[in-house]
């Protein structure tokens, strides 16, 4: 099995020679980054000289503008992010600019190397600092309200900015109470505290009383102060945390206020939104679950009714469910999984027009559509398309970045080459991302070929979508661990997408996504030495891990791949304490309360069934036992 290739037409475009081609320059380039290493003498710039039309020179000429900052002018800057365009060089290098001036206090220089205010705010600060400095106070000071009016504590870089604002004048009242808001919002007490100096001695009085709240939420029930627009804020604010800790106390709390607080729309939807939401999740003390139902109807809010709904699928609640989905908006009624439970509701409470919703779900390739053909008794539907037509032109920005990915690669340099892919991407219009796509199928670069159908959201485009690498290893280690390789490489599709150096926020590294605490388990049991979390991104290492793992879960739980699925993202503990045995699967796997897990296991089967059909297998969503069993 291997990978499928583009077009031709797609094969070799003329402004992208083979990595081979490039062979003698790329030795020159890694030369020249060794003599800049040692300093930019006269051999380096022989070399640079001799280097002028490859594609990484941009990179040797960003590290030499680097150490050039100081002297450097704004037209000097502009000049070499024109050149970088088309490259997170340009990005990179504009940061490394703006903050040195604006820690040089050079404001004219970081002002003239910009047309519009910067995104980070750090670097907001330096510019309204500039723009300070240069006379223009109004802008400076409107500036510093929006950079003060946060949570959380702003970034040093403004403190000279905000000094000056509260010699102007500072914060007014309406301005010190939105911030306080926010601060009890983002949990941040401190703040709240803080903001007080600056507040009228009316304001101050509020203050304490929502710092107070923020302490004690409890405070609100049965609270008799005299209405006004702040103490409405407070009610709303310590409703909304009373929420969090017993949603049937805010229930009561919300109900002694209903008064004064109806006529505030936007503060009445905010409380019931939280109530209702919490008492979903509480497993003691929610808020009525009539009034609970009600809501779910009334506040016209489909995240909520989602979660109500799973609630529903999971105790079988049948009618419920296709009120349910009616709450919903047109967007997540058409989708493919509340379609399945319109369908399916209609069969277990013996209405008519069930067939007719299963035929037409039947032809979806998705979990739900999969599972629509097994009851329908049809062949699965993968709806491919394939390229067409020739490359598109393809503008000097977008060329340079599909070089320097192609030659980062070549260098070993996987991180960096995906970081420009995606810029690239991303400077491009949807419509003509796939076309990338192609060009990195065509080259064997299978991660960033599913990267551009994603970017493009080109879900038909199959063959970008799901291509196959590192195939041999799969096999073997399949072979090895009693397992099927096609579910191996599905895993591994849904959790790097392929890409050998992916590391989670929770650190879980490389193709199959392992913990280096649980790579360090599974390869005590095969009786192997661990070789460090880094070893996790060798593909051979990471497949032969992260298969064992799943090989123990399906063990554990008796070759039942859907809870080995869900124990291999969310951990066995949870599993256990999802499952009551009350379930069929298919209520089972919607109503698991973690999406990412929800999503994973749904995803990782369909992902299964694709590959195998894609290579003239054939396929099943689900095995007949793990239909069987009561979950």
């Amino acid at each position: 099995m291997s990978a499928c290739v583009a077009h031709d037409a797609w094969a070799e475009p003329e402004w992208l020679p083979s990595p081979e081609a490039w062979s003698d320059q790329r030795a020159l380039y890694l030369r020249a980054a060794a003599e800049l290493d040692s300093g930019a003498g006269s051999r380096y710039r022989e070399l640079r000289t001799a280097l002028a039309d490859y594609p990484l020179s941009l990179d040797l000429d960003f590290s030499v503008k680097l150490g050039q900052l100081h002297h450097m002018t704004a037209e000097q800057a502009r000049g070499f992010l024109s050149a970088a365009r088309g490259t997170p060089l340009a990005a990179r290098f504009l940061v490394a600019y703006l903050r040195h001036k604006g820690q040089d206090r050079r404001w004219r220089q970081f002002l003239d190397a910009l047309d519009t205010a910067p995104n980070m705010p750090e670097l907001q600060c330096y510019y309204y600092r500039a723009k300070l400095a240069t006379g223009e106070r109004a802008e400076a000071f409107s500036g510093a309200a929006m950079l003060w009016n946060v949570g959380f504590s702003q970034e040093d870089a403004c403190d000279p900015l905000f000094g000056e604002w509260m010699k102007a004048g500072g914060p007014e009242d309406p301005l010190i109470w939105a911030r306080a808001l926010k601060a009890f919002e983002a949990k941040n007490g401190y703040l709240i505290r803080y903001v007080k100096r600056f507040a009228s001695p009316e304001l101050q009085r509020d203050l304490d009383e929502l710092a107070a709240v923020y302490r004690r939420p409890s405070r609100v029930e049965g609270d008799h102060h005299p209405y006004t627009e702040r103490h409405a804020d407070i009610l709303m604010m310590g409703i909304v945390r009373l929420a969090q800790l017993n949603p049937s106390r805010a229930y009561q709390a919300m109900i002694s206020v209903k008064n004064e607080m109806e006529a505030a729309e936007g503060r009445w939807r905010k409380i019931r939104l939280a109530i209702v939401r919490h008492s979903l999740f509480a497993e003691r003390a929610p808020a009525p679950p009539d009034w609970v139902d009600a809501q779910i109807q009334s506040l016209n809010d489909d995240e909520l009714t989602i979660i109500w709904l799973r609630n529903a699928i999971a105790e079988g609640r049948w009618r419920d469910i296709l009120s349910g989905v009616s709450w919903l908006g047109k967007q997540n009624q058409s989708t493919d999984r509340w379609r399945y439970w319109v369908a399916r509701s209609r069969d277990e409470l013996g209405l008519a027009g069930g067939d007719s919703l299963w035929t037409s779900l039947a032809q979806s390739r998705s979990f739900h559509g999969f599972l629509a053909a097994d009851r329908v008794g049809s062949a699965y539907t993968l709806n491919e398309i394939s390229p067409q037509g020739e490359l598109p032109p393809l503008g000097k920005p977008t060329r340079l970045g599909v070089q320097r990915a192609q030659e980062l690669l070549a260098l070993g340099d996987s991180r960096e080459a995906k970081e420009q892919w995606r810029h690239t991407l991303n400077q491009l219009p949807r419509d003509r991302r796939s076309a990338l796509g192609d060009i990195a199928l065509s080259r064997g670069w299978s991660d960033l070929a599913t990267d551009s159908a994603n970017a493009a959201s080109d879900w038909d485009r199959l063959d970008l979508r799901f291509p196959v690498r590192y195939w041999p290893t799969f096999q073997r280690v399949a072979e090895e661990t009693h397992q099927e390789p096609y579910s191996l490489l599905a895993i591994a599709r849904r959790e790097s997408g392929l890409f050998a150096l992916a590391r989670s926020k929770v650190g879980a590294r490389g193709l199959m996504q392992v913990m280096p605490a649980t790579a360090r388990s599974v390869a005590k049991a095969r009786g192997e030495t661990y070789r460090g979390a880094s070893s996790l991104y060798q593909p051979e290492v990471n497949i032969t891990l992260g298969s064992t793992y799943y090989a123990q879960l399906m063990a554990r739980y008796e070759g039942n791949r859907i809870k080995a699925l869900a124990a291999y993202n969310a951990g066995p503990s949870r599993v256990a304490r999802w499952s009551d045995g009350a379930m069929s699967v298919d209520q089972w796997v919607d109503a698991i309360p973690f999406s990412e897990t929800r999503e994973y296991v749904q995803a990782v089967l369909a992902y299964d069934v694709i590959y195998r059909i894609r290579s003239g297998k054939s396929a099943t969503i689900l095995r007949e036992e793990e239909v069987a069993v009561q979950y």
